[in-house]
């Protein structure tokens, strides 16, 4: 009996391993359309990102002298960095539910 319930007993990673690959099986591989949504889709976050960083350090030198305001632009700016990240990953997630046709990356605004 004792035998019989450690061979009933799996462990955590078993049970992970089971689930990733009953994920993999249900997945279907990405058209070459969603692979070039998906990169145009990274590539206009980052570049909005990099614009962000840009506009930080301009703000910075403007009130740089005063330590509350730089940290509430600080604040903002990683608030709004988060919202970009946030936006592409579910623009991302829409381009590998849908099928691949007429497929238009984010407008990052």
């Amino acid at each position: 009996m004792a035998d019989e319930k450690k061979s009933s007993l799996k462990s955590s990673y078993d049970l992970a391993m089971e689930r990733l690959a009953g994920r993999e099986g249900q997945s279907k591989p990405l058209s070459d359309q969603q692979k070039k949504s998906i990169a145009e889709s990274e590539k206009k976050a980052k570049a909005k990102i990099a614009e962000l960083e840009i506009m930080l350090k301009s703000r910075m030198a403007q009130f740089g002298d005063d330590l509350e305001k730089a940290e509430e632009i600080k604040t903002n700016h990683q608030r709004e960095i988060e919202k970009i990240r946030e936006k592409a990953q579910e623009e991302k997630e829409r381009i590998r539910q849908e099928s691949g046709k007429g497929i238009q990356p984010p407008a990052f605004s």
